[in-house]
């Protein structure tokens, strides 16, 4: 893994003209804000872990810049982020100019104002009204983010901005709206077709994109802060965020194998079994029926020889009382099956005796 040194001054040299000119809108004092910068850097220095990605090194530092000037101005203001108006820009403000000079001026972003007019102009207001401007029409904050950062209602936000307008405006047309200021086109167009509210953050913004100042001091690292050992690793996070993943996705499989490989070796273990049971139980049951099959014609044909030998007697009977011989007739018919089985086979024996007992004369049929 890879690491790559930040080394901060050539850190500072890149990015501090820039961030002077962002904490110079809001801090009118060029060395209040050069040393509000510096300390931004020793900020960073210190909480340079929560850099995620080198290549966003300057939006986090602009942050921490814009915080700073924020923190300087609650400690140094008197009235700080107020959540009242005061009447040092009252509502009646533009009152005191003509109807007709309204009608022609109302738009006073038509006109193209150089970047340091825009920027006395923002100078001029009270540093409540100046933050909330800044915020909202440069860095491009919402309300609800100016309120939770300057900890005031919402209401007092768009309050404060309006008011920074009005102040604005009637500021610029004060001083630098004359019959030789140029008018910008484009501003034109947008309120022609109606857009004019989005003028204000236009201008403010393109002008200011690139407003840079040059540090006056060098940016010396205290001894405290080593900053040798401190580095960004810009692979880093991403391999932590595949080391996390490739581990949930092993624990993820080694619990389904845990989970529904025992299922599967009962079933193959013990199917096996569950089958040659019933394959015994089936061939059981065929022996039985088969048995049953050899036993039924055996009887059955013992039963017609018998009814063949009584019929032989019968007739024998006939003969004999014919002759008017006394007959005593004694019939014993005895059926016996012998079944014997052993482990290999099944063998069945039938035998059967029929007797005719006459006295003086005796027939016997056997079969």
């Amino acid at each position: 893994m890879s690491k790559t040194n930040l080394n901060w001054q050539k850190i500072y040299l890149d990015h501090s003209p820039k961030l002077l000119g962002i904490c110079r809108r809001y801090i009118p004092d060029l060395q209040n804000a050069e040393d509000i910068v510096q300390d931004s850097f020793i900020t960073a220095i210190q909480k340079n872990h929560q850099l995620k990605d080198e290549k966003a090194i300057f939006g986090w530092l602009k942050k921490i810049v814009v915080n700073n000037a924020l923190q300087f101005i609650r400690k140094t203001s008197k009235d700080g982020f107020i959540t009242t108006e005061t009447s040092e820009i009252p509502d009646n403000t533009l009152t005191e100019i003509t109807t007709s000079a309204m009608d022609e001026k109302k738009h006073i972003l038509t006109y193209d104002f150089t970047r340091e007019e825009l920027l006395r102009s923002i100078d001029s207001l009270p540093s409540h009204h100046k933050s909330v401007f800044n915020l909202y029409y440069i860095e491009n904050y919402s309300h609800a983010e100016i309120s939770g950062l300057l900890q005031i209602p919402i209401n007092t936000s768009k309050s404060h901005l309006m008011r920074a307008k009005k102040s604005v405006q009637n500021y610029l047309m004060t001083h630098f709206v004359n019959n030789e200021t140029p008018k910008n086109k484009t501003a034109q167009l947008l309120v022609f077709f109606g857009f004019g509210g989005l003028l204000w953050a236009q201008n403010f913004q393109s002008k200011f994109s690139d407003f840079t100042i040059s540090p006056s001091q060098n940016f010396e690292i205290p001894s405290d802060i080593r900053s040798n050992k401190i580095s960004f690793s810009s692979t880093h996070h991403f391999w932590k965020q595949k080391a996390i993943i490739g581990t949930t996705f092993f624990i993820i499989i080694v619990g389904s194998v845990l989970l529904f490989t025992p299922k599967n070796y009962l079933i193959q273990t013990f199917s096996p079994n569950i089958l040659n049971s019933k394959a015994e139980e089936n061939k059981s049951s065929n022996d039985e029926k088969k048995i049953n099959n050899d036993e039924e014609p055996p009887l059955i044909e013992g039963l017609e020889n018998l009814k063949t030998s009584q019929r032989s007697v019968s007739e024998n009977d006939k003969d004999l009382k014919s002759e008017n011989h006394f007959i005593k007739t004694k019939n014993t018919v005895s059926s016996k099956i012998i079944i014997r089985q052993d482990s290999s086979e099944t063998v069945s024996h039938k035998v059967i005796v029929v007797k005719k007992i006459i006295q003086r004369d005796t027939v016997f049929i056997e079969r």
